[in-house]
């Protein structure tokens, strides 16, 4: 118990830098996601080409390939200064953002198209109908996509020990060495991130809860 009381304030150390990590590259991904689905659907022939190329690289590589594409390869540009930190949100936001914006990407396409062309009819303009009618319906319907989004990111950022983030993964090395009870550290280090992830999920079921339209959400009754 000694050993447990000793190494979980170093463990929740990192797991505030984990936090800071998983909560910024969420919203790169959300703050790109959004336009990027949009585009996909919307923008002109040129501009979903060139989306699908930035879906198949990072969608298609390991986190920790772009992660050190990043750090060591755009950092090492000269002129470019990116921290671990400033890298690993980079990497890890750009990913969340391919797979954020396929998210909206189809769940634009579960709003009936006669709200948009009903919109349009009232005069409005495509970006305004978008923002007023389609996009807060197609983000009701991403909601349980982004809480597995948000797990995912969770676990990405495990692999920011590699380029020198302070983490909580990079403080379990350091104590499973340095006391040498690697089996307790690890088992820590696992139910925090258990602990964090049905945190975030059940935080995610309340969002869906209170943007709920009743008649309109899976699983309700017409």
């Amino acid at each position: 118990m000694s050993d447990l009381v000793r190494i979980l304030p170093l463990l929740m150390q990192g797991a505030a830098v984990t936090l800071l990590l998983l909560a910024c590259s969420l919203a790169v991904g959300f703050v790109l996601g959004i336009p990027i689905g949009v585009l996909h659907v919307f923008g002109p022939g040129p501009v979903r080409w060139g989306l699908r190329g930035f879906d198949l690289v990072m969608r298609g590589f390991p986190a920790i390939v772009l992660l050190f594409l990043i750090y060591f390869g755009l950092g090492g540009i000269q002129g470019v200064h990116l921290s671990s930190l400033q890298a690993a949100v980079l990497a890890l936001g750009l990913r969340s953002a391919a797979y954020q914006g396929q998210l909206v990407r189809g769940t634009i396409g579960m709003v009936e198209q006669g709200q948009l062309e009903a919109a349009r009819a009232l005069g409005m303009s495509l970006p305004t109908a978008l923002r007023s009618v389609v996009l807060p319906q197609a983000l009701r319907h991403a909601l349980p996509s982004l809480g597995n989004e948000y797990s995912i990111v969770l676990k990405d950022t495990a692999l920011a020990f590699t380029v020198g983030v302070l983490e909580m993964m990079s403080r379990a090395q350091f104590l499973a060495m340095s006391t040498r009870k690697i089996t307790l550290v690890y088992i820590a280090v696992a139910v925090i991130y258990w602990g964090l992830t049905q945190a975030g999920l059940l935080g995610f079921h309340a969002i869906e809860r209170g943007v709920r339209v009743p008649g309109m959400g899976t699983g309700d009754n017409p």
